[in-house]
């Protein structure tokens, strides 16, 4: 997987992983683009690092990452545009099917 370097200046944030152990926010990020990738069929490692570091950076994606993956794929169908998977179409689903998620 391509790997997006941190901002200068700025450890990345944490918080209490439901296991109890800390995952920071940019773990959460890679596993919601990689069930992006999966949703929309295409391989995280094809994907350049640039599209990586937008991805990741989007405040839509911060949302999500907040999310439980089950969540994020029953949103999944009702948002998918053919193939794509729009981030800000995902997220208002998501807000849709599961308001209090």
């Amino acid at each position: 997987m391509p790997v997006v370097p941190a901002s200068p200046g700025h450890a990345p944030s944490t918080h209490q992983g439901s296991d109890g152990g800390d995952r920071t926010n940019a773990d959460r990020g890679y596993e919601l683009f990689r069930l992006w990738c999966e949703l929309t069929g295409r391989s995280p490692h094809q994907v350049p690092v640039d599209e990586v570091a937008a991805f990741l950076g989007r405040p839509e994606v911060r949302a999500l990452s907040r999310v439980p993956a089950e969540v994020l794929r029953d949103a999944a169908g009702p948002a998918r545009r053919g193939s794509s998977l729009p981030v800000e179409r995902w997220l208002a689903t998501v807000r849709i099917v599961r308001p209090h998620a």
